[in-house]
């Protein structure tokens, strides 16, 4: 698994199969997630304001919160971890 801990990665495009990422604290703003395996990833302290998320798998995403969440844009097909709450303004 990839260690891009405090990585810059705003506005790119990162799809496939991320399972097992250390992503703590990586600048993910309008990052491009859509279908991205996240399972087991780690987001402690990631910022993912406008990262695109619909399609991406984040069911068993590490230190994951609510607030991340809700600033990152999803949709009906993106899957949460069962104590995080689907956005009211995601579509679907």
């Amino acid at each position: 698994a990839a260690d891009r801990s405090r990585a810059d990665l705003a506005g790119r495009r990162l799809s496939g199969d991320q399972r097992g990422s250390s992503l703590r604290g990586a600048s993910l703003i309008s990052t491009d997630l859509r279908g991205a395996d996240l399972r087991d990833a780690d987001l402690l302290g990631a910022d993912l304001r406008d990262a695109d998320v619909r399609g991406a798998d984040l069911s068993t995403a590490i230190f994951l919160t609510q607030p991340q969440v809700s600033s990152a844009s999803g949709d009906a097909t993106t899957r949460l971890p069962a104590a995080l709450a689907r956005p009211r303004h995601w579509p679907g």
